[in-house]
């Protein structure tokens, strides 16, 4: 039986809350880690993995599925949340984060199901997604990929490099989601250098794009089931969200991009996501 809208809309809000919840248990697990950025990705990342991609977690490998890229690669307590939660590695992993001879580690690794690729190095994901949209067409393959970009990665000018080959291969099999939550590691972003008129910038280099709530999941689900924007365009998907969304305290703070977690904090945040 299907979902009707609200009951997507429902099911998706409950796995996005379970996936900051998990963020919160990793870190803790490990004592610290990037929550900031993490928590601000979990309603896209609910949205892609539970509605929007082809994947089958007891076959990662499956060729027809679809590619995520999580170019941020320090939201990768983020990412073993989701891939815990669709099946794709066992729960326990999320006990082990950071820990010795643990398969989850700050970023991800390709030894892990359901990870396409080893990022962190940040700037370089684009640049791999173009790639992977680009072989899917030559190979007449029908899968989409998607990349998660933070936008403090956008002072990288790689980004903009593979931006500008995207738009010249038409790569409509293509989406770029910057989570764009206007911290970075050390400060707001357009302090440290500004990005301007965003959406602008990227219609310049040739991309169809949509600007959206990246909390409100009707508008995540809805920019999502939109693409491809344009059938001669990649797609850039501009989501407004706030860091370390879901816990008071770490809120709109680069001082939660990567902190310290114990019991205490953890028991604190875990209160404010409804956790028992």
């Amino acid at each position: 039986m299907q979902d009707t809208q609200s009951n997507l809309i429902q099911r998706l809000e409950q796995q996005a809350l379970q996936i900051r919840r998990n963020v919160w248990r990793a870190v803790r697990a490990g004592g610290s880690g990037h929550v900031g950025g993490s928590c601000s990705a979990a309603d896209i990342l609910a949205a892609l993995y539970f509605h929007r991609m082809r994947t089958r977690p007891a076959e990662p490998d499956w060729p027809d599925r679809d590619r995520f890229v999580l170019s941020k690669g320090h939201a990768n307590a983020a990412l073993g949340a989701v891939l815990a939660q669709a099946g794709f590695i066992d729960d326990a992993v999320l006990d082990r984060f950071y820990g010795y001879e643990s398969p989850f580690g700050m970023h991800p690794d390709i030894k892990v199901a359901g990870v396409e690729m080893c990022t962190g190095a940040l700037g370089h994901g684009l640049a791999v997604a173009v790639g992977m949209a680009l072989g899917a067409r030559i190979q007449k393959q029908t899968f989409h990929t998607f990349v998660m970009i933070g936008d403090g990665e956008l002072h990288e000018g790689s980004n903009w490099e593979a931006a500008l080959a995207a738009a010249h291969y038409k790569l409509s099999n293509l989406t770029a989601i910057i989570d764009h939550n206007k911290i970075s590691q050390s400060g707001r972003v357009d302090e440290i250098i500004g990005l301007g008129a965003l959406a602008d910038k990227w219609r310049a280099f040739g991309w169809e794009v949509r600007e959206f709530d990246g909390h409100k999941m009707t508008e995540v689900v809805a920019a999502l089931d939109a693409v491809p924007l344009n059938p001669e365009r990649p797609n850039a998907l501009i989501a407004h969200t706030i860091k370390g969304k879901g816990v008071s305290f770490a809120e709109d703070t680069y001082v939660w991009h990567s902190n310290n977690v114990n019991d205490e904090i953890y028991a604190k945040a875990m209160a404010e996501l409804g956790a028992r």
